[in-house]
């Protein structure tokens, strides 16, 4: 793997979170691109590719400002990169459906960090407002990518010819 395959999207996701995500926002409800980079680099890469890309791009999401609590990015961005990168090589030994499965729930679990520690007080004061926060701001994100699963599959199923 070469480094510097990493800069271009790392650099273009950044920029896109910082400056243009506000356009997309509905409400308090913003699309996370870095979860998705995250996402596609810890399955095609492994674990410790996904670990170091979480915590590098959580460290850099947090110190641009763009966070209210800073480390949550860097915490849920590291989560998400080691449990997604467990995934590397795991499509050609179980079924697509149990692969998408894994991937989808490792998503809801980021964002349930992610509403645990950012809505706090909802979580006390009115639970079901927290709750819906919680799924909007999953299916918000899953639905960019799986408009980006159509255009770039996170992995294809390799065909092994047998002798």
């Amino acid at each position: 793997m070469k480094w510097t395959e990493l800069y271009f999207p790392f650099i273009c996701v950044w920029i896109v979170q910082i400056f243009f995500v506000d356009l997309l926002s509905i409400g308090t409800i913003r699309p996370d691109f870095p979860l998705i980079l995250i996402l596609y680099l810890s399955v095609k890469h492994g674990r410790f590719t996904g670990v170091l890309s979480g915590f590098i791009f959580g460290l850099l999401i947090d110190l641009s400002g763009s966070a209210v609590f800073f480390g949550l990015s860097s915490l849920t961005y590291t989560v998400i990169g080691y449990l997604t990168g467990n995934l590397r090589g795991v499509y050609n030994k179980v079924s697509p459906i149990l692969f998408t499965t894994s991937w989808v729930l490792v998503v809801f679990f980021h964002f349930f960090i992610f509403c645990l520690v950012q809505y706090q007080e909802l979580w006390f004061f009115n639970n079901e407002l927290f709750w819906s926060k919680w799924f909007g701001t999953s299916i918000y994100s899953l639905s960019f990518l799986i408009i980006f699963q159509f255009l770039f599959p996170l992995n294809k199923r390799t065909n092994v010819k047998s002798r």
